[in-house]
C-alpha cells in the first residue's frame, strides 16, 4: 500500500519540520513555503489525498489560495484543512464557506493534528456521508 500523501503550506520552517515528525511513519509530507509555489504546478495538486494550508502566507493568503484550489478540478475532492494563528471566528467561517473541511488554531496541538488528518484521512476512503 502506497503511503498517503499531505501537502504542507506554510512559510514556518519549524512548524513543516513539526509536522514533518508528527507524520513521519504514517504518510508523506510534502512542504511549499508559499501557496504560490504550491499552485504554480497544478499536476502536482492531483497526487496529494490531504492539503494543510496557513491562512496567514506570504504572497498569497490561504483564503485566496482555497479559492483557487476549490475552483480547480484537481482539487475538488481533496480535504483542506486550514492552520491559522488567527482563530477569529469570521476568518474560520469564511474558509470553511470556500471549502475548507475545518482548521486547527496555532500553536497547534499535535495530537489534535494527528487525530483530524488521522480523520480526514481515512475519512476518504470511505467517503462517509455527511
Amino acid at each position: 500500500m502506497t503511503m498517503k500523501q499531505i501537502a504542507l503550506i506554510d512559510d514556518s520552517s519549524p512548524f513543516c519540520l513539526l509536522v514533518k515528525q508528527i507524520f513521519e511513519d504514517q504518510y508523506e509530507v510534502d512542504t511549499y513555503a508559499s501557496a504560490v509555489d504550491f499552485l504554480s504546478v497544478a499536476s502536482r495538486i492531483a497526487r496529494y489525498d490531504l492539503i494543510l494550508l496557513d491562512i496567514n502566507l506570504p504572497d498569497m493568503n490561504g483564503l485566496e489560495a482555497l479559492t483557487k484550489l476549490k475552483s480547480t478540478a484537481q482539487a475538488q475532492s481533496i480535504p483542506i484543512l486550514l492552520l491559522t494563528g488567527d482563530t477569529r471566528k469570521e476568518t474560520v467561517v469564511q474558509g470553511v464557506k470556500l471549502g475548507a473541511q475545518g482548521y486547527i488554531a496555532k500553536p497547534i496541538d499535535p495530537m489534535l493534528l494527528h487525530e483530524r488528518v488521522t480523520l480526514l484521512l481515512e475519512d476518504g476512503e470511505s467517503e462517509a456521508a455527511e
